[in-house]
């Protein structure tokens, strides 16, 4: 049996049947990661022979500490390409072992709580393999009375940590991407959200990639899926005008997002119909569907049929995120408000439930605009036509209705708008919470405009972004795309 197999059978066997935050003297005495006794030199493992000993007993090409996280699914070196050179020049203790600080060869420097160590050990007693999973009980450990007692680099690229709270002590490790990644002191999380932030642009073309690049490479997919995180839209040319092609493209992504309207729906004129959408009439710059808790991510937009004989109809979008930017600026006071009021979005359909699939009543209060501890703009509801009743504090009705309609007339005059004429063939992709759409009215002249789309959620599309960014790309950070995430 080879070396390699033998150390991922130790590996499975070794994995507790409950969870394991630190290791009595006989759960370290059947332990394959062993802990040493209080004051032991570093160069022994409790009641074991030296390090210089077991060496000249190991096989002739053991398998790495970092080797055997990769094997075991809990470390994915393509996800730290962002990390830059990850090297560890010195590594030390500090406040008496309640914190690590470790310089890197490129000079930064970098401190780390024992906690935030002990609650991120990639050992096998404390991360699940393939998912990764922690297993460490957070109310087990001893805030008070945890402390390191030894660190230092068993490999280049993995530190060892040694922790001891009263009578118990634990051995785990830590690989060095993994701390140079997730490093949280000296401003970091301040300069990675500074790096999250939206690029805008005053370029009014829409950016365009070809159908067969979509979905006959992964290169291709990845192309498409960072423009719409760049730019916020991206048009998808020679789509075959099948129905079935949507969920094709989609499904490069994820599984359509259900709505009230189903997994996929029609833009098509319907005789009084309620939805403004489905008559030919002008559509406002809109986001769809802000009475979900979590509104659609992306849209996709099929255009099947939009015959030469109908006036009218171009699609309209744009950047409400950067609308919002120059709004803050030119209006801070009105800003403030619509951070702090929540408006009332609503939709109902009761009876015949206006042609969706069951009775509706979808209704939420919410701020139009949630910025994050650093003041940045993170997330934005913007409907300017599906208002229930505003539910504020007295003192702040007038205020509110001051600043929305400040913040509409904003979105209505912006300048850096993209239209645009769909094909047939076209698909025009989006991400619903930046670009906010719209539609100018159209006369039909006996002639047909169809439109068949569907919705993808906002987390798996990211999910498959950061995936390609890291496989794909070169591992940078994505950028912010309307989700409540602090960054």
């Amino acid at each position: 049996m080879s070396t390699r197999i033998i150390h991922r059978l130790i590996l499975k066997f070794h994995q507790p049947n409950q969870r394991c935050i630190f290791m009595t003297s006989r759960q370290q005495k059947h332990s394959t990661y062993r802990t040493r006794a209080a004051g032991e030199k570093i160069t022994k493992l409790a009641g074991s022979a030296s390090m210089s000993q077991m060496a000249a007993s190991k096989p002739e090409n053991p398998i790495s500490i970092h080797q055997e996280m990769v094997d075991r699914q809990v470390l994915f070196p393509a996800q730290f390409k962002v990390a830059g050179d990850d090297r560890i020049q010195q590594v030390n203790k500090i406040n008496d072992g309640r914190m690590v600080e470790i310089i890197w060869k490129d000079g930064k420097h970098s401190k780390f709580h024992s906690i935030w160590l002990r609650h991120t050990c990639h050992c096998p007693s404390c991360k699940i393999d393939v998912s990764g999973q922690p297993t460490v009980a957070l109310t087990e450990i001893p805030l008070d009375d945890l402390y390191i007692t030894d660190i230092d680099l068993t490999e280049e690229n993995v530190l060892k940590v040694i922790w001891k709270a009263g009578d118990k002590t634990h051995q785990g490790y830590l690989p060095s991407s993994y701390l140079k990644t997730y490093c949280y002191s000296d401003g970091e999380i301040e300069r990675k959200s500074n790096a999250a932030r939206m690029n805008f642009t005053t370029d009014t073309k829409i950016p365009e990639i070809d159908y067969k690049e979509v979905m006959e490479s992964q290169v291709g997919l990845y192309q498409w899926l960072s423009i719409l995180g760049d730019r916020g839209l991206c048009m998808i040319r020679n789509v075959p005008t099948e129905l079935d092609q949507l969920l094709k493209v989609a499904r490069r992504v994820a599984l359509p997002q259900h709505t009230i309207y189903g997994d996929t729906f029609d833009v098509i004129d319907v005789p009084n119909a309620s939805n403004a959408a489905y008559r030919p009439i002008v559509l406002e710059l809109h986001m769809d569907q802000p009475t979900y808790e979590s509104p659609p991510g992306i849209q996709l937009l099929h255009c099947i049929r939009f015959d030469d004989k109908i006036i009218g109809g171009d699609s309209v979008f744009a950047d409400i995120h950067h609308i919002v930017d120059v709004f803050r600026q030119e209006h801070p006071d009105e800003f403030k408000t619509l951070c702090r009021v929540p408006v009332t979005y609503e939709t109902h359909g009761y009876g015949d439930a206006a042609g969706r699939e069951l009775p509706v009543h979808l209704q939420i209060r919410r701020p139009i605009i949630h910025v994050n501890n650093y003041g940045h703009v993170v997330a934005i509801a913007y409907h300017e036509n599906v208002n229930g009743p505003l539910q504020v504090d007295e003192q702040d009705v007038e205020p509110f209705y001051k600043a929305f309609q400040m913040l509409v007339q904003a979105v209505r005059t912006w300048p850096y708008k993209y239209r645009v004429r769909l094909q047939p063939g076209d698909m025009i992709t989006f991400q619903n919470r930046r670009a906010v759409h719209g539609r100018a009215a159209y006369v039909s002249n006996g002639g047909q405009r169809h439109l068949h789309g569907t919705y993808i959620n906002i987390d798996e599309f990211r999910s498959m972004l950061i995936y390609l960014q890291n496989t794909v790309g070169d591992g940078s950070l994505i950028k912010r795309m309307g989700l409540l995430d602090m960054y």
